[in-house]
């Protein structure tokens, strides 16, 4: 099983999840298929938060980046293409957060209704 598999609990739930991302790619910023779906995988590979972020994930932060960041994101929705409603669980309880900030953490759980 896939890591985005494994992720969203099944292959075919993975399948779909990327059909769907490459179509916003295809329709929203008309790409090629093909682009759109090599884009896509290189993303999930790379934990790569401008394809993957969506509201019910939880970041983890990863091991190189800097320790007085909060060590876990739940993402709870968005707030337009750049920012991001997280949870920390700590001190500092909800904010917003830049897309860009998710790039010092790895998608460590993905909770889809």
């Amino acid at each position: 099983m896939t890591r985005l598999a494994h992720l969203l609990g099944g292959e075919e739930a993975a399948a779909q999840w990327t059909n769907a991302r490459v179509h916003q790619l295809v329709v929203g910023y008309r790409l090629d298929p093909n682009t759109a779906l090599d884009l896509v995988e290189q993303a999930v590979a790379e934990d790569n938060p401008a394809i993957l972020a969506e509201p019910g994930q939880v970041w983890t932060r990863r091991a190189e980046a800097d320790p007085d960041l909060p060590a876990v994101l739940y993402l709870t929705h968005r707030l337009g293409p750049e920012h991001l409603v997280a949870e920390d669980g700590g001190t500092t309880g909800t904010g917003v957060i830049w897309l860009a900030a998710l790039y010092a953490y790895e998608l460590n759980y993905w909770k889809r209704e």
